[in-house]
């Protein structure tokens, strides 16, 4: 895999329109995303938790 590949095109791309839709401002980004996770707080998944499953049977 190169730098160059198909998916690593698109995340950067998406990743500028989205920079620039919030004029490059990281905390303005951050207050966008604190104020959907309010409003939809009940489809916020929180972290994950991983748990071991014991395989020694």
């Amino acid at each position: 895999m190169n730098s160059e590949d198909t998916i690593v095109r698109e995340i950067r791309q998406r990743s500028l329109e989205i920079s620039a839709r919030f004029g490059h401002d990281l905390r303005r980004y951050f207050r966008h995303l604190q104020q959907v996770q309010s409003r939809h707080a009940d489809r916020v998944v929180g972290q994950l938790r991983v748990v071991k499953t014991d395989t020694r049977k």
